[in-house]
């Protein structure tokens, strides 16, 4: 008689081919496949309430408007950039981001870094007799004030863009009518540093007494 096949013994699992998959062990996660999708991230933050947008926007709108309060308008407008990467604010409100940042004058601090400007030593020129040929050009140009000007407290800056020297009808407010410099023995470092006799600006041939042109 044909052998018959033993049964399998009922204290231990059931016999398996080579060829079928080993089973996972209980104690662990069961496979997945690498073509199988990642799982979805966390939500991201909330979207801003209405109540805030509406304020962001009256904000925007009120700053874009005016010619001032530039470091304002440039926080405003980074807020809003972060706001809209987040999710947290419309793709919309980039118009507006960029309507506030391209108004405003950026309210910068200069100040110049002259420690002691009685120590500068000044270019000797006969700026009295040059005047009515250079038309006292140099006191057109901006100069910054330092520290040491401020504390001396009797030269006067420009309170919207500190710490410059004001101008009135392009020339220095600190000139008088006829060209001479009201503050000479205080003026400030800069103009005891600047040397005009190569400035293009102001002459074609210094020693020849040929100014450049009026712009």
């Amino acid at each position: 008689m044909p052998d018959e096949p033993m049964p399998a013994s009922s204290d231990g699992p059931p016999p398996t081919s080579p060829d079928e998959p080993m089973p996972a062990p209980s104690d662990g996660p069961p496979p997945t496949s690498s073509d199988e999708p990642m799982p979805a991230p966390s939500d991201g933050p909330p979207p801003a309430s209405s109540d805030l947008v509406a304020e962001l926007t009256l904000l925007a709108e009120t700053l874009a408007a005016r010619d001032d309060h530039g470091d304002l308008s440039a926080r405003l407008a980074w807020l809003i950039d972060a706001l809209i990467l987040r999710g947290q604010l419309p793709a919309s409100f980039a118009a507006l981001a960029a309507r506030v940042k391209g108004t405003g004058d950026r309210s910068v601090v200069r100040i110049a870094t002259f420690r002691d400007k009685y120590a500068i030593a000044s270019a000797e020129i006969d700026c009295a007799a040059r005047i009515p040929l250079c038309g006292a050009r140099c006191c057109s140009y901006d100069v910054t004030l330092s520290a040491q000007d401020l504390t001396e407290r009797d030269i006067p800056f420009l309170v919207m863009q500190p710490y410059l020297l004001p101008r009135e009808n392009g020339r220095c407010v600190c000139m008088d009518a006829g060209g001479a410099c009201t503050i000479y023995e205080r003026r400030p470092g800069a103009c005891r540093a600047y040397d005009c006799r190569r400035d293009p600006r102001v002459w074609i041939d210094f020693e020849g007494r040929i100014p450049a042109p009026r712009p």
